[in-house]
């Protein structure tokens, strides 16, 4: 789990900040905070509060930051503590829509225990079905179909068909409600499999 640098205090963040909504055409252009007060020439009462940042590991994504008192935070997480009194703590705060410019309230939730991020991990690059969780087992001569949830790898089975096997990750992902934590669910109209029941319901 990553370590977080403990928040401000929240009488020093409401002294500070105002929590404001952001339309969908200034994503990007405000973070969701405006300064109540003159802090510098750069940081003056009723402007944006922060500055975008590329993330530490995928420079094609950007995050807002603020710098408070020296120390600098995430404007997610000062976002969902100022509105929910909750402080994340060691929790990360994670965008509902995978909008990192998304800071309205409504669009944060506490990633407890990884779940979110787990969900919404990309097919791998070495997937060999184009469904992910999905993979050809070389020694089996088998589709094999698994699922991760809370870091755990689950065994789903292993099938002669491509599309068996999407269809019990796909069950598997509804069973664990991952669709309601963003997880795309495979879309079953889109595998293609020529396994001899497949070429038989084609030739039908």
């Amino acid at each position: 789990m990553p370590q977080y640098k403990p928040m401000p205090p929240l009488e020093r963040l409401n002294e500070l900040l105002e929590v404001v909504d952001i339309p969908p055409d200034q994503y990007g252009k405000s973070s969701g905070l405006l300064w109540k007060i003159n802090r510098s020439r750069n940081a003056k009462a009723g402007k944006v509060a922060g500055n975008l940042k590329a993330h530490h590991s995928h420079k094609d994504k950007f995050y807002w930051e603020i710098t408070i008192d020296g120390k600098s935070y995430y404007v997610a997480r000062v976002v969902y503590y100022m509105v929910y009194n909750e402080d994340p703590k060691n929790i990360q705060v994670d965008h509902k829509d995978r909008n990192t410019y998304n800071n309205n309230a409504y669009n944060l939730r506490l990633d407890i225990n990884r779940d979110i991020q787990i969900a919404n991990q990309s097919t791998r690059s070495n997937n060999t079905s184009g469904v992910s969780n999905v993979n050809w087992h070389k020694r089996l001569k088998r589709w094999q179909a698994y699922l991760c949830v809370r870091g755990q790898r689950t065994h789903l089975g292993t099938f002669i068909c491509k599309l068996e096997a999407a269809h019990v990750v796909y069950n598997a992902y509804v069973e664990n409600e991952l669709d309601k934590k963003g997880r795309d669910l495979p879309d079953l109209t889109k595998v293609k499999c020529a396994c001899t029941s497949c070429k038989t319901r084609i030739l039908e």
